[in-house]
C-alpha cells in the first residue's frame, strides 16, 4: 500500500464539505480488501489458541462499532478494583486479549486508567512488575504490569472480579507501592520533588518537636516559679 498516496487523499477529503463513505471509493475498498486478506493469512499461521482469542477480541470490536454491546459496563469503580478487560489490538509484545487489570483511576466519564495483571509475571525481577496474590482477591499469584498501563474505554470492561460476593480489590499497601513505582519510573521529577518535600517535612517535624520540648520545659519552669511566688506571698501575709 502506498502510504503517501493515501495521506494525500486523506488531506484532500478532509477539505470537502461532506465526507464521502469509504465504500464510495473503489480503489480504497480494493486496497483494504487486500490488507484484510494479508491479515487473514497471517492469522492462519498463528497457534489456534491465539486465533480464537483474536476472534473474541474482533467480535467485541465489531459489536462496539455497531453499537451492539448489550451491557456496556457502567458502574463507577474505585482505585484498586479488579476488572476483566479486552485489550484486543497490539504491537509487538504489548499485552492483548482478555486480562484482569487493576483500576488506578476512574474519571467518571467512561474512561479508566488500568494496569493489566498477568500470572506469568509473578516473581519477575522487573521493577515494573508488582507481585499480588490471593490476599488481593486473585485466584493465582500474579504480577501487576506497570509497563503496560493504559487508558481504556469502559466498553472494554467485560466484568468486575468478585470473591465470596464481594468486589475484589488490591490491598492499600500494594496500591501505595504501585503509586510509588509509577512516580519513580514515569514521573521522576515529580518523584524527586515528593522525596524532597517529605525530607523537608521530616526536618520541620523534628524542629517542631525540639521547640515543643523547649516550650514544655519553659512552661514547667514558669509554673514552678509561679507556685514559688505564690507560696512566698502566702508566707509573707502570715508574717504580717
Amino acid at each position: 500500500m502506498d502510504i503517501n498516496k493515501y495521506k494525500g487523499k486523506l488531506r484532500y477529503i478532509t477539505t470537502l464539505p461532506a465526507l464521502p463513505k469509504f465504500r464510495d471509493d473503489a480503489e480504497c475498498v480494493a486496497e483494504c480488501k487486500h490488507l484484510l486478506d494479508e491479515l487473514f493469512n497471517t492469522m492462519l499461521n498463528e497457534n489456534q489458541d491465539y486465533g480464537i482469542r483474536w476472534m473474541f477480541g474482533l467480535d467485541r470490536y465489531i459489536k462496539d462499532k455497531k453499537k451492539a454491546i448489550k451491557r456496556p459496563f457502567r458502574a463507577n469503580l474505585d482505585r484498586g478494583h479488579i476488572v476483566e478487560v479486552e485489550l484486543f489490538g497490539h504491537f509487538n509484545k504489548e499485552l492483548t486479549f482478555l486480562h484482569p487489570a487493576v483500576v488506578l483511576y476512574d474519571n467518571h466519564r467512561g474512561q479508566l486508567l488500568v494496569a493489566p495483571i498477568s500470572s506469568s509475571k509473578y516473581g519477575s525481577s522487573d521493577s515494573l512488575h508488582i507481585d499480588v496474590d490471593e490476599a488481593d482477591g486473585l485466584k493465582h499469584p500474579s504480577g501487576v504490569c506497570l509497563d503496560s498501563i493504559r487508558i481504556i474505554d469502559k466498553r472494554r470492561v467485560a466484568y468486575q472480579h468478585k470473591a465470596e460476593g464481594n468486589n475484589c480489590k488490591l490491598r492499600s499497601e500494594k496500591l501505595n507501592e504501585i503509586d510509588e513505582v509509577i512516580l519513580k519510573n514515569f514521573l521522576p521529577i515529580t518523584y524527586q520533588r515528593m522525596l524532597k518535600s517529605e525530607e523537608i517535612l521530616k526536618n520541620e517535624i523534628r524542629e517542631h518537636n525540639i521547640l515543643k520540648e523547649k516550650y514544655d520545659n519553659l512552661r514547667k519552669e514558669y509554673d514552678a516559679l509561679k507556685v514559688g511566688f505564690k507560696n512566698d506571698e502566702v508566707a509573707a501575709s502570715k508574717e504580717d
